[in-house]
């Protein structure tokens, strides 16, 4: 085979290759599900974000959370909220958006900041879209995986503490790329700066029950993790912000010890006690739905917490959070912890 050959071969694969993840991105399906992806920013978005199974006496879907301070409830969690089929990302941790998580009662979210450059893949997708995909994003490992419009994603979770008062979200970011002051302006633009909690410290934080929250109007907690955030301890963290270790301990990550053991050194309760229940496909280590099937049942929970020794985890993250039954344990839980004060 001649050079010349070869280097049309080579243009060929890389055209292919290109067409295969734009087919896969914007097939015949494309059009059906784009309105109920990703809404618009700022707030603004035509998503209906109605809680689901919640009161007007509810905080967090229970009556009986709104005695409980922060540390006391369970919070249901997704782990890469980012990363949906829905939202068009390959190998997603999840299959449908972080939007409908909230809706269906999941109040945390794991989100990875990013900066994207334009590459092959994202200026055709941001012609056929509109957008842009240069700058902050929020997305995993690669850009052209699959990435999140942070104002989009952001303005959506201002609608919806905007239509659910009595809800309480928590935040918790892994920055990438050197992302944080991106993030930091990208918060501010999409408006959730009014519902940010804000004690006076950062580390001695005197934890308010779930009602004192939501009378305050402060339903908002953000924590932070990676490049640009260390100990609030030893640097001024940014408005708003928690370093997440100053505050969290948790379990072993990808499913990869079943205990409830501490991860790390950690010898010192900290407020937040994160249980990481997923495990990735053990040959390729993408994310495995058949792995949630087993991992997100009410048996596997509750086998799961049994081996809590002395304390139990008060947040627990899930891939493919629509699958199985966290939300039903969670409420049990809860309901169980409010019975008990």
């Amino acid at each position: 085979m001649g050079l010349g050959q070869c280097i049309g071969c080579l243009c060929c694969v890389g055209i292919f290759t290109t067409a295969g993840v734009l087919t896969w991105l914007y097939g015949p399906w494309y059009e059906d599900n784009k309105s109920e992806a990703s809404g618009g920013g700022n707030g603004t978005s035509s998503l209906e974000l109605l809680a689901e199974n919640t009161c007007a006496t509810c905080c967090n879907t229970l009556t009986s959370n709104c005695g409980l301070t922060v540390d006391q409830v369970l919070f249901p969690m997704v782990h890469n909220a980012m990363s949906s089929y829905r939202d068009y990302f390959l190998m997603a941790n999840n299959n449908l958006p972080a939007e409908d998580a909230l809706v269906a009662g999941f109040r945390g979210l794991m989100l990875d900041s990013c900066m994207c450059e334009s590459n092959t893949v994202t200026d055709i997708k941001d012609f056929l879209t509109g957008g842009s995909s240069e700058g902050l994003g929020f997305c995993h490992g690669r850009c052209d995986a699959g990435v999140r419009d942070p104002d989009k994603l952001l303005g959506n979770i201002k609608n919806f503490l905007d239509v659910n008062p009595n809800e309480v979200i928590l935040l918790e970011f892994e920055i990438r790329d050197n992302s944080l002051e991106d993030l930091f302006f990208a918060i501010d633009r999409a408006e959730l700066v009014e519902y940010i909690f804000r004690p006076a410290s950062k580390i001695d934080v005197n934890w308010p029950t779930l009602q004192q929250l939501i009378n305050d109007d402060e339903r908002l907690l953000i924590f932070a993790h990676g490049d640009g955030i260390e100990s609030c301890q030893n640097t001024d963290c940014p408005e708003g912000f928690f370093y997440t270790f100053d505050h969290w301990t948790q379990t072993d990550w990808n499913g990869k010890d079943e205990t409830c053991d501490i991860l790390g050194s950690d010898i010192e309760p900290k407020t937040f006690f994160l249980m990481n229940h997923w495990l990735n496909n053990d040959d390729t280590e993408f994310p495995s739905e058949s792995n949630a099937e087993e991992f997100n049942t009410f048996e596997m929970l509750v086998d799961r917490f049994k081996k809590c020794q002395g304390r139990l985890p008060n947040i627990i993250a899930v891939d493919f959070w629509d699958v199985g039954d966290v939300l039903a344990f969670v409420k049990e839980v809860n309901t169980e912890m409010g019975r008990s004060q």
